[in-house]
């Protein structure tokens, strides 16, 4: 094959040859992960103190890759004007790895410790984040289009499992080498970690390079009508009011959980002086659960969606970065082992999950004309928070770390006096606890973001309790931990974990929004009035409420995710949205009269849908609402109601969700309100109206 035609972009990909870019795609992932583990995290951090860093220069060092990403801004730039990602990949890749020679060649030249090997250190990681900020922008939408969106949770769940697999034999291999080097004396440490480095960046680097070398490309989607410019490209995501949300999202969790996490081999080395092996072990732990529950919480994204998963994780994460703050008080003691193998386990379990639906809420949500741009925008967030916090977290650590808060239980008799530490908190401890407080905010703001297919927590947390009791099956034959497989999960169940994470919709909800709006779009497509719309939309309501046991209690959740799915479909319409939106309440209540719904439930929830999936897709007008309040109107009798009372009930659901918008969307949606009750007012004078919605 051909260099030329190796790097071709190709128009369409064949099943063979998108088998053959996922399998490349796994063994890239092996490779890079086998190299990062000998390059970075804990290697990197033991290396660092080793030529003389301090908490500060930690910080510095774990945040430059990070505040090297706004160069995505051009990155994209270069992709949206060459559209060949993966020469632009590639490349950037293999100088990526490049840079860790010379860091790794180092002690050979300078005599440590030394802090101008800090200073070169510093400035060759920084090289590696400029060639990383253009891998990532032309990778994200790469991988985008070769992944089927229907496998991407399981997909991405094994990629990563044997990619973790990969981290932790070499890094547990690696670790076990550097502490037997040690023996030959002080001095010679250094070289062990500059032999483990070149071999990662040469052997398992560079075959990284190669393995992505050889996945196919497809060209890259041009948007419909006129090419947009790059500004306005640039602009789109942070214009999606819903993706902004995610944005944000992924800004604060970023920075949160690295204000923190980054300083756990630290203090591991320092403060609990343990020894490499060890807290390579204790990462190995991380990567045993973790792989684990990649199996788990890869279904779940794809069958309940990735936000739910998400909330659950990151409460979960934040959890065991308070729990550092126990496993001092103020010294080791003897429970402090135990605890670090519980919480590295507990944190591979949240990261999995923290991984694997972070990754797919971002690539769902990003419409495919304009993946780059979208992916780049998510990317450069998350990666201004993580490269923010490390800076704020060294200087935070180094501040406290003379200072300390101490509370306690004091014992006094005739004889003695016995103190009992019931609290203690000084330098990383401080951390710790901030990163939890921030962290509990954070996943509050989750809950303003919304995707297709919201599901119930209980419902996933049922789901995840039987896998995990399965997966731990695996323990029984372990001596001393098959207790884990018998352990009373059930109790788990009753516990939320922290608060907002509770989510509106059921998995039929998900089935029946993802149905009506791919009806709509075929309807749209083959150019069908709005007159049809109601007969599809009605059709998908009664399938999905067979599935519904109890309709009285449920059926206001069909009706919210009918309304909505049709919502965000009609964005894509040239159709009239205000008679598309009509045709689509009118189609949700008229199924939903069958059922044993109640009927104002059913009118308050297609409002409320209709209006949601309305204002997310930019849509909502006052004529939008108009429309609605007409399609109440059509369907009263229907439900067993009179004009009035459907009409009044859709009004007054209509202004209580415009309270959540903007204030602007909030006034127009009452004075398109009071403008249609005041002309249903006059066409009918001698009609009652009982009651004022906007009042």
């Amino acid at each position: 094959m051909s260099i030329l035609k190796l790097f071709r972009p190709l128009p369409e990909l064949t099943d063979e040859e998108r088998s053959s870019g996922l399998r490349h795609m796994k063994r890239q992932a092996v490779a890079a992960s086998g190299a990062d583990g000998l390059a970075s995290g804990g290697f990197l951090a033991a290396f660092a103190l080793i030529l003389g860093a301090t908490n500060f220069q930690i910080g510095v060092m774990t945040a430059i890759p990070f505040i090297m990403q706004p160069l995505q801004i051009f990155a994209v730039i270069v992709v949206e004007r060459l559209r060949r990602r993966k020469v632009i990949a590639v490349t950037a890749y293999f100088i990526a790895y490049l840079t860790w020679i010379p860091i790794g060649l180092l002690p050979f030249f300078i005599k440590m410790p030394n802090p101008g090997a800090v200073t070169l250190m510093l400035i060759f990681i920084a090289f590696r984040g400029v060639a990383n900020a253009f891998v990532n922008t032309s990778w994200n939408g790469w991988l985008r289009d070769i992944v089927p969106q229907n496998i991407m949770g399981s997909f991405f769940a094994q990629r990563m499992q044997i990619a973790t697999i990969a981290a932790a034999m070499t890094a547990i291999i690696a670790a076990l080498y550097v502490d037997w080097w040690k023996t030959s004396g002080p001095s010679a440490e250094i070289f062990a970690y500059s032999y483990a480095m070149l071999f990662g960046s040469i052997v398992l680097g560079f075959g990284a390079v190669g393995f992505m070398a050889r996945m196919p490309e497809p060209q890259m989607v041009i948007p419909e009508g006129p090419r947009p410019s790059i500004r306005s490209s640039l602009e789109a995501p942070f214009k999606d009011v819903n993706f902004r949300q995610l944005i944000n999202f992924l800004f604060m969790w970023n920075f949160v959980a690295h204000l923190a996490v980054p300083f756990f081999t630290v203090y591991m080395l320092t403060k609990l002086d343990m020894s490499l092996t060890w807290v390579v072990g204790m990462g190995v732990v991380s990567q045993i659960s973790n792989v684990l529950f990649l199996r788990v919480w890869g279904p779940l994204v794809d069958q309940f969606g990735s936000k739910v998963v998400l909330s659950l994780s990151s409460s979960l994460y934040f959890l065991v970065i308070l729990g550092w703050t126990f496993t001092t008080l103020p010294d080791k003691h003897f429970l402090t082992l135990p605890l670090l193998v519980f919480l590295h386990a507990l944190i591979g379990i949240a990261s999995a999950g923290v991984n694997i639906s972070s990754t797919t809420i971002r690539m769902k949500m990003a419409p495919q004309a304009q993946a780059t741009s979208y992916l780049t925008a998510a990317s450069l967030s998350a990666n201004i928070g993580a490269g923010i916090s490390p800076l704020i977290g060294g200087a935070f650590a180094d501040f406290f770390s003379v200072r300390h808060l101490k509370i306690v239980i004091e014992w006094a008799d005739p004889l003695r006096t016995i103190d009992l530490p019931a609290f203690f908190l000084t330098g990383f401890d401080f951390l710790f606890a901030v990163a939890f407080v921030l962290g509990i905010i954070t996943v509050g703001m989750l809950a303003r973001v919304k995707e297709e297919g919201e599901v119930q927590t209980q419902v996933v947390m049922n789901e995840l309790m039987a896998q995990t009791r399965e997966n731990l099956q695996v323990l029984n034959s372990v001596p001393g931990l098959s207790y884990v497989a018998n352990f009373p999960f059930k109790s788990i169940r009753r516990v939320s974990l922290l608060p907002g994470l509770d989510v509106a919709l059921s998995v039929t909800v998900y089935q029946l929004a993802s149905s009506v709006k791919m009806a709509m779009k075929t309807l749209i497509r083959g150019r069908h009035t709005a007159t049809q719309v109601h007969e599809k939309v009605g059709e998908a309501v009664e399938k999905a409420s067979q599935k519904v046991e109890d309709m009285g209690r449920h059926g206001a959740q069909l009706a919210i995710g009918a309304t909505r799915g049709a919502m965000e479909a009609a964005s894509d319409s040239t159709l009239e949205v205000g008679r598309l939106t009509e045709e689509a309440v009118r189609g949700t209540l008229k199924a939903l009269g069958k059922t044993a719904v109640n009927p104002m439930d059913a009118l308050r929830s297609a409002t409320y849908g209709a209006m949601q999936g309305a204002e997310e897709a930019g849509l909502l007008t006052g004529r939008v609402v108009a429309h609605i309040l007409k399609a109440a109107r059509r369907t009263a009798a229907e439900l067993g109601l009179s004009e009035r009372e459907a009409e009044a009930a859709a009004a007054q659901a209509a202004v209580e969700a415009a309270g959540q918008f903007t204030k602007e969307i909030e006034t127009e949606v009452k004075q398109a309100v009071l403008d249609e009750l005041l002309s249903d007012s006059k066409a009918s004078p001698d009609s009652d109206v009982r009651s004022n919605p906007v009042e």
